[in-house]
């Protein structure tokens, strides 16, 4: 099983603001298959404006250079 620690926002892994973690389970078989940091308001605040703040320059690149990026 997969455990993972941290968030990844902004271009770097980010320690949760909350301890607590949550299952990740396999739809078909309904088995743990990893265990993800649980998220805060704050967790998800802090993506949201990272997010907000990469939409612009994201959003102007060419297709072509967004599709090598993106390994497409």
């Amino acid at each position: 099983m997969k455990v993972h620690s941290y968030h990844y926002v902004d271009g770097a892994w980010a320690a949760p603001r909350s301890p607590g973690s949550i299952e990740v389970r396999n739809a078909a078989t309904e088995e743990v298959i990893a265990r993800v940091p649980e998220g805060t308001a704050e967790d998800v605040e802090l993506a949201v404006r990272a997010a907000r703040a990469a939409f612009g320059p994201w959003a102007a690149t060419p297709v072509e250079q967004r599709c090598v990026l993106l390994q497409v």
